[in-house]
């Protein structure tokens, strides 16, 4: 089938380069590819002899008669990868003439009838993974084959007595290394604009698999733009959960220090560690969820892991008009404010560095006695306390769901060069 697929293309360049008329026949003697297209679909008898054989044989004109199909020439088998004769190939002209190309051409072709079977190999075993991943990604008890989806995944390195920890990754703002791509074609400096984007789309995912390479991890490209790792953590890792989730930390910061290097970013997602399809399931959908809080509350591309925004989770799952009344009731003193976004910040700053003065100056790069001015003007306009627990919490939580709803924001928007 190979072969059938790619005769005419590799029977037209090869003629193209030794100038001389070239085609190629499947197991049966039927030319499938040729330089002159009229001989397509005919039988070439003195293929039968050599695909038998196993063996070249060359024909002058009086042979050639004794043939159906055959003009004078020099005509070899051609092995697939396996080794197994898949149909044949000859060179027209006086053998003479053809003879000190054909066992070049032969090979030739048998080198690329092999990359094309390794491309096709590689391939579908990526669409598999892939298959595989989103169905582990929607298992659903009772729905999903269980046995037949761990007999398909267990191919691939799947340990079903192990631990798995989802991560996921989101390239960022790749639609303008795209279009810096394209842009480069235009101006003749680059080659094809999509077979430089999916080269670049494959190196992100060898990449992935170097960083994660145990034995049954496996990462995959699970859609525009975006990949995820099922990484194995083996099967005791009740005591060591935070040791492992420091290492998937380095390991993703790792994955977008070289991301850098290639003026890439992307925002990663880690989920909780899970073992049997259920949970594992729910892990995968967490890993995505850290991508989409890290990067509306964070504001850009960065390692989100999905243990530091259970908060912010509970948060967005508040009933919209319940959490507009309370941002309402609890914001609207500070909007007519003209620097009430850096009082917000403040506020924020100054709880995540657990009420440390020095610790949120640093965050803020500011001078502790402005961020000290601040605070008293948060205090002075709202008229809350906020040594009062309770009503620095309120105010807290209302400005995390403001900065939820609220839009992203803005990056840069000159475009960076690429490679």
């Amino acid at each position: 089938m190979m072969l059938i697929k790619w005769a005419q293309e590799i029977a037209q360049s090869t003629s193209e380069v030794i100038g001389f008329d070239v085609i190629i026949t499947d197991i049966d003697g039927i030319i499938i590819g040729a330089s002159v297209k009229e001989r397509i679909g005919k039988l070439h008898e003195q293929s039968l002899q050599v695909i038998r054989d196993n063996r070249g044989s060359a024909v002058d004109e009086e042979e050639a008669r004794k043939f159906k199909g055959t003009l004078p020439g020099i005509t070899y088998p051609i092995q697939s990868m396996t080794g197994k004769v898949v149909g044949s190939m000859a060179i027209t002209g006086k053998p003479s003439q053809v003879r000190p190309f054909a066992l070049i051409v032969k090979k030739q072709i048998e080198i690329l009838l092999r990359e094309r079977e390794m491309q096709e190999y590689a391939s579908t075993r990526e669409g598999s993974l892939q298959n595989i991943f989103h169905e582990i990604s929607h298992f659903k008890q009772g729905v999903t084959d269980r046995s037949m989806l761990l007999e398909r995944a267990r191919d691939f390195g799947f340990d079903p007595a192990s631990w798995y920890l989802p991560v996921t990754m989101d390239l960022y703002q790749f639609a303008r290394y795209a279009r810096q791509t394209r842009k480069k074609y235009l101006e003749g400096t680059a080659d094809s604009p999509e077979l430089t984007i999916q080269r670049t789309k494959s190196h992100i995912l060898l990449l992935l698999r170097r960083i994660f390479p145990e034995a049954g991890d496996f990462a995959v490209m699970t859609g525009n733009n975006k990949y995820a790792v099922l990484h194995n953590v083996g099967r005791n890792p009740q005591n060591r959960e935070k040791d492992i989730l420091a290492e998937v930390r380095e390991r993703s910061s790792q994955v977008m220090e070289e991301l850098s290097s290639i003026k890439l970013n992307a925002a990663i997602g880690i989920g909780s560690i899970s073992k049997n399809l259920e949970d594992l399931s729910f892990a995968i959908e967490e890993a995505w969820k850290a991508i989409n809080l890290g990067k509306k509350f964070n504001q850009g591309p960065g390692v989100y892991c999905i243990r530091d925004f259970r908060l912010e989770e509970l948060l967005v799952s508040i009933r919209p008009s319940l959490r507009n009344r309370f941002i309402q009731e609890n914001l609207s003193p500070f909007r007519k404010h003209h620097d009430w976004e850096d009082l917000k910040d403040t506020l924020l700053a100054w709880c995540e560095s657990d009420f440390s003065l020095i610790r949120a100056a640093s965050r803020l790069h500011i001078h502790r006695n402005t961020l000290t001015y601040r605070l008293e003007k948060l205090e002075k306009i709202c008229g809350r306390d906020l040594k009062d627990y309770r009503q620095t919490l309120e105010l807290y939580i209302a400005f995390k769901l403001d900065q939820f709803i609220g839009p992203a924001r803005k990056e840069d928007e000159s475009e960076p060069e690429f490679y």
